[in-house]
């Protein structure tokens, strides 16, 4: 009976700090995705080269880099939501939240059985994985991320298993390229972290004998299955050309914004205490807590037993575990001293290290490293006072033991008191939203929206009224400047040939738009709507609640030309691919397409050319035209589809046959 106290009391914290996840609810913050029934209509299975999804402009791209995502997005929506007509609510719960709680108990408790079968204390290590401060902070807002993140233990364990055995079996290099496959579609940072970690162990075996078989089973046979299964994007990428991270702009690739996002002292990062903790408040960096110092010295108090360990396996744990807590403490801190300018360097120069313009994501790696130093520092420190104890009736590595487990509940007394946001409390789509969704919904025709300052969470958008940010579509950030660029005289002009066709001020619900100091400004909220009164060309219609709408009667449709006389019409096919009807065309005339320009758009034969920010079709010759307008970057996105499928089938075949055989 004793046995299941310990579990029991872990589930017990579980459903104390989750307890919003086991109830109704949405649960939504501003950086995970927020679905009505209406918008997930919208959903479907096949990935498209081109979409505005990901765009930072408020206009669609090239989307293929970043559809590694489209399989985890989209399809719970058409399986699930359009399918069998469940919430976006109970979506959530059952295809992210609920995975991600079972994995975050299973991992570590896995990883660290596999590397010490005699550690007890395995359930400190769920503790540990499960309630630090970073992945708490994560849990809070950047879903996808956590289940990247409880996928590295079981990565961990399938590689070390492969890179130690003397005859490594395909079978778990199999599993490696599907589960790297897996954390890729949840956040390729963390799959490259993930790698970064394996390889370091690997360097620490470098010595072993077999060294090009290990390279085989532990990385080129997973490596490859990790391009096949991704070939879907990979392709499509390869032949569009260009860096994807730059083409994020600036605000991705330069090192200001590496120094910007560099919060974590080297205090912070070796005391696993996120810096924004507890408020998780973009920019609010919370002083260092004293308290948080004990967690590295119990952390790196294993290095005092590693003389005593008589199998040099555990040794090499235990020294591959406290160089990675070091390691990752010093890169988390990003450009901050000490010796700030080498993660600037690798910023810039070391392959793949572009990705982590946010320092903080390399926090993952001491998270890891604690999970296993902590559970060992325990379980050794207890063994030693048991000794020292023999004799007396005093049962001091008892109460070492419960000191333990209070100093980290103590640490996120936080979480346990309820005072963590993000999912961690449900919220309400004001019915303002679910009545202005309607509006734009019940309108066919093609426009955009523009949201000022910038879109809301729960703001409705589709592929026939894409949203887009004043914010983003400009590069302002602040709202008087806004405000001039609206009443410049180029502006009305913009706005017109890229289809805008309503200007909002949304209803800022849950305090995140109209900020002053980090706080909700009803001022800044009421300014913003009197501002937008002034412009002549906005004129205000009925508004719905607090969202307040303004149309812009002068917006120009999907396709449009200068030319009057042009009659034109066109029927949406997919994202790539439109049939356009074009009649009483003269030679010359320009057929525009506001999309953002790329000259992989065609028409027929027509080549697109640049129309300001736009495609455009010059049309050859009199008469009327009927025109294939394709996006031909979706031909490698379908041919990778058919390849990725194809690897898909035949890994898990081979799993199925190996299973068997065994």
């Amino acid at each position: 009976m004793r046995k299941f106290i310990a579990p029991f009391l872990l589930l017990i914290l579980i459903i104390i700090v989750f307890h919003a996840w086991f109830f109704p609810g949405l649960l939504s913050t501003f950086d995970f995705p927020y679905f009505s029934p209406l918008m997930m209509k919208n959903a479907g299975v096949i990935p498209h080269a081109w979409g505005w999804h990901s765009s930072l402009d408020g206009f669609a791209m090239f989307l293929s880099p970043y559809s590694w995502v489209f399989p985890l997005i989209y399809v719970p929506q058409v399986i699930f939501g359009n399918l069998l007509g469940m919430s976006w609510s109970l979506i959530t719960k059952i295809i992210y939240l609920y995975p991600y709680l079972i994995l975050a108990v299973i991992s570590p408790i896995l990883l660290i059985r596999y590397i010490f079968p005699k550690n007890n204390f395995y359930l400190l290590a769920v503790l540990i994985f499960l309630f630090n401060t970073y992945a708490l902070m994560l849990a809070g807002g950047e879903v996808f991320l956590t289940l990247a993140y409880v996928l590295l233990p079981l990565i961990l364990i399938i590689s070390i298993k492969t890179i130690d055995s003397r005859a490594p079996m395909i079978k778990n290099s199999i599993v490696l390229g599907l589960l790297v496959s897996a954390q890729i579609m949840f956040d390729p940072r963390v799959a490259y972290m993930t790698m970064f970690t394996v390889g370091i162990y690997f360097l620490f075996n470098i010595c072993n004998s077999l060294i090009l078989r290990r390279i085989l089973y532990a990385f080129i046979i997973p490596g490859i299955i990790v391009v096949l299964l991704n070939t879907f994007w990979i392709f499509p990428s390869i032949m569009h050309g260009g860096n994807p991270v730059e083409t994020l702009g600036v605000a991705y690739s330069a090192t200001t914004a590496v120094n910007y996002l560099s919060f974590a002292k080297f205090e912070n990062t070796i005391s696993l205490l996120h810096p924004n903790w507890p408020e998780n408040i973009f920019g609010k960096v919370s002083f260092m807590k004293p308290g948080f110092i004990l967690l590295p010295i119990l952390a790196f108090a294993s290095l005092l037993f590693i003389n005593k360990l008589k199998d040099k396996r555990e040794k090499l744990f235990i020294i591959f575990f406290s160089f990675l807590g070091l390691l990752g403490a010093f890169l988390s801190k990003g450009s901050n001293d000490p010796f700030g300018g080498i993660y600037l360097w690798l910023f810039k120069y070391f392959p793949g290290f572009e990705l982590f313009r946010d320092a903080s994501k390399w926090y993952l790696l001491i998270a890891l490293s604690y999970t296993i130093l902590i559970p060992f520092s325990t379980w050794k420190i207890y063994e030693w006072l048991s000794r020292k104890n023999r004799f007396s009736i005093l049962n001091f590595q008892n109460f070492f033991l419960f000191l333990v487990i209070f100093y980290l509940l103590f640490l996120i007394r936080p979480a346990i008191f309820g005072q963590l946001g993000g999912v961690f409390k449900t919220v309400i789509v004001p019915q303002d939203y679910a009545r202005f969704e309607k509006f734009l919904y019940n309108q066919p025709e093609y426009f955009r929206t523009l949201w000022f300052p910038s879109k809301q969470r729960f703001g409705y958008y589709s592929q026939n009224h894409p949203e887009m940010s004043a914010t983003a579509l400009f590069n302002l950030y602040d709202n008087q400047n806004l405000f001039k660029k609206l009443q410049e005289n180029t502006t009305e002009k913009i706005l017109e040939e890229a289809s805008i066709k309503y200007v909002i001020v949304p209803y800022d619900s849950e305090g995140e738009i109209f900020l002053t100091d980090r706080k909700y400004d009803k001022k800044l909220y009421l300014d913003t709507i009197n501002e937008l009164k002034t412009i002549k060309w906005l004129r205000p219609i009925d508004s719905f609640g607090r969202i307040i709408v303004f149309e812009n009667l002068n917006y120009k449709d999907h396709f449009w030309s200068s030319d009057s006389n042009l009659k034109i019409n066109y029927k949406y096919i997919n994202p790539t691919l439109y049939e356009v009807d074009v009649r009483n065309a003269k030679k010359g005339d320009i057929l525009v397409f506001s999309e953002a320009y790329d000259s992989n758009w065609t028409a027929n034969a027509i080549l697109s050319s640049k129309y300001n920010l736009f495609n455009s079709f010059i049309l050859p010759k009199d008469g009327s035209y009927k025109l294939t307008v394709y996006y031909i970057i979706q031909d490698y996105v379908n041919i990778g589809l058919w390849i990725s499928t194809a690897a898909l089938l035949i890994t898990l075949g081979s799993i199925a046959v190996l299973v068997k055989a065994k």
